[in-house]
């Protein structure tokens, strides 16, 4: 069986700013921490943390919409990929982004629910912060 994530979280930045965060590969690993190489072409290859999640880039719909393929190199090869869908939305004055992560194996679940806060949300506030105070 497996497990779908929905989380929505709100940003003091613009969806544009947002969608440039994950997609580019520059800034996914500043506001990450963790290398990462992100295609924002239909079927490109993605990777994040070093290598240790792999995908394929399936949709895009600039500043909108993201969407891709996801496993990490410790899922037991018969398990399915999961399929990560983020949408970007204005919010008031900033932008949220509604993350739709599907098809993910039960045994890893509990920490890829915690690891979206842990590693990318958290980090995205805080590199977004300082990115603020630059300017």
């Amino acid at each position: 069986m497996s497990k779908t994530i929905v989380q929505t979280v709100r940003f003091n930045a613009h969806p544009e700013v947002l969608f440039a965060l994950y997609v580019n590969s520059r800034q996914h690993t500043a506001a990450t921490g963790g290398h990462a190489v992100i295609s924002s072409k239909v079927g490109g290859i993605c990777e994040a943390w070093g290598g240790s999640l792999r995908g394929t880039t399936l949709g895009v719909v600039r500043n909108r919409v993201f969407v891709q393929t996801w496993r990490a190199d410790d899922w037991k090869p018969e398990s399915a990929d999961s399929v990560l869908t983020f949408f970007f939305e204005k919010d008031g004055r900033g932008g949220k982004v509604t993350m739709v992560h599907a098809n993910i194996p039960d045994e890893h679940y509990p920490g890829i629910k915690t690891g979206w806060t842990t590693n990318y949300w958290a980090p995205w506030r805080r590199y977004l912060a300082k990115k603020g105070k630059r300017k």
